[in-house]
């Protein structure tokens, strides 16, 4: 279990952020306000996030690189400058390309843990 994540408002960097490696392959810095968590996900090329789903909405920003996203089992290349939004309670996972990828993941409402989602099926 992720401790827990304390609301914070003004400026501050993901670099400052402590890391977490919440799947093999892929590191994760994150915070959050009163209204929303920001994560930033690096991952090595071919590294996946499980499908899951939660009760936040999700919108996912490419930054580099690209991904393989599964939304209710349609999968979708995405890349640098492309997104997604996911409802809540929606299956989805993500999958990077050979080169790896890192995105921005905002998920609203805010979440209390970085690991405040629900595996599915066989990946649970």
């Amino acid at each position: 279990m992720s401790p827990a994540m304390e609301p914070v408002s003004g400026t501050g960097s993901f670099d400052s952020a402590t890391p977490e490696e919440p799947f093999p392959g892929i590191v994760r810095e994150a915070f959050t306000t009163a209204r929303a968590t920001v994560t930033r996900y690096t991952f090595e090329p071919g590294a996946s996030f499980p499908r899951h789903s939660h009760a936040q909405e999700q919108i996912t920003l490419v930054a580099t690189g690209a991904i393989e996203v599964e939304i209710e089992g349609e999968v979708e290349t995405l890349r640098p400058g492309d997104w997604s939004v996911v409802e809540p309670g929606v299956e989805h996972g993500i999958t990077a390309g050979p080169d790896g990828a890192r995105i921005v993941a905002i998920v609203s409402p805010a979440r209390s843990r970085s690991d405040e989602y629900e595996l599915s099926g066989e990946d649970a």
